[in-house]
């Protein structure tokens, strides 16, 4: 097989799959979800669905951050309250609750 023969080869398959890609979309149309999604309260589930999966990781991640910062300035609050020779604050001991 020459080069020009695969060549030719290559650019029947590019211009197969591009017509099978534009005739895809009425296959498509054929999927229940993309037709029960033309609703009014599906619309708006899956808008709500989509706020709640883009927050949740966001929240999860702030709230490791704050927690890291909080610990690390206590750790520094202490460390200062070493250098200076103070003594650290006695921890209350836990409740019986």
């Amino acid at each position: 097989m020459t080069a020009r023969t695969r060549r030719g080869l290559g650019q029947a398959a590019a211009f197969a799959l591009a017509a099978v890609a534009l005739l895809l979309p009425a296959v498509a149309s054929a999927c229940p979800m993309c037709l029960s999604g033309q609703g009014g309260g599906t619309q708006k589930a899956f808008a709500i669905g989509s706020v709640f999966l883009s927050v949740t990781p966001l929240a999860v991640i702030g709230a490791a951050v704050w927690y890291l910062r909080r610990r690390a300035r206590a750790i520094q609050h202490e460390d200062e309250l070493a250098r200076r020779g103070a003594a650290l604050p006695a921890s209350r001991p836990a409740s019986p609750h």
